[in-house]
């Protein structure tokens, strides 16, 4: 009875226990971590260090290229001249007998190729060239001749060919000349200077512009006979350093 009178009753169920959710940590867990950079972060910092060394390459190779050109095309170079070769193109040889201080006449009319060399890598515009002859061991130290070439252009790294023609007027030194070709050998030592200006426009004038002056000294032999007048043997030059 007393069973009926209280009925068995069903066991409740047990509450469920309460969970907080923490949205920060479980970003952090699946993150990996609080430090763990985020991908725009790593992305800009690889954007960064490749910005830098693109920075440092440009730097070197414009330093090298500004090297380059200050040991070629930047640096000037002094041109060179040469005397290709020296002939004689008329002469006049004969006695005055009316004037006993100069008995003998000799004017030669000589004529010169000089070579211009250019060793730059731009091309060099150059002036009238002017040629002094001198008499060796005369007492006037004078020229006994002048002579000029005209202008002209040499290429980069290429050579410019002129012609120059001298007249020399060999009687206006002392009577020692007259007596070498009357009583001697008949040779007249003759000394020569050339001097030429040229300018340089470096890369097309955006460089500037440059002037440059060389200058040379030759000598040679004239043989003088009553009938003829030659070269004897080829000119000895050298450069002119004090130019």
């Amino acid at each position: 009875m007393a069973d009926a009178a209280n009925p068995p009753t069903k066991p409740t169920k047990a509450s469920a226990p309460f969970v907080v959710i923490d949205a920060a940590s479980a970003n952090k867990a699946r993150d990996g971590g609080a430090d763990a950079p985020t991908p725009s972060a790593g992305h800009g910092r690889r954007w960064l260090r490749r910005a830098c060394c693109g920075v440092a390459v440009g730097g070197a190779l414009a330093a090298a290229a500004v090297l380059s050109l200050s040991l070629t095309v930047l640096r000037v170079r002094d041109p060179t001249l040469s005397m290709e070769s020296v002939a004689v193109r008329r002469f006049s040889v004969r006695l005055d007998a009316a004037s006993p201080a100069r008995p003998l006449r000799i004017n030669v009319t000589l004529s010169g190729a000089i070579v211009v060399r250019n060793p730059n890598y731009e091309s060099m515009r150059f002036g009238a060239s002017a040629t002094e002859i001198f008499v060796d061991g005369a007492a006037d130290p004078g020229p006994v001749g002048v002579g000029r070439a005209p202008p002209g252009e040499v290429p980069a790294r290429g050579a410019s060919r002129v012609a120059a023609d001298v007249d020399v007027l060999v009687d206006r030194v002392a009577p020692a000349v007259v007596a070498q070709v009357l009583f001697g050998g008949g040779e007249v030592r003759l000394a020569t200077r050339t001097a030429v200006d040229g300018r340089l426009s470096l890369l097309g004038g955006l460089y500037g512009r440059r002037t440059v002056r060389v200058a040379m000294r030759c000598r040679v032999a004239l043989r003088v006979s009553a009938a003829a007048v030659a070269v004897a043997g080829n000119p000895a030059c050298v450069a002119d350093f004090g130019r």
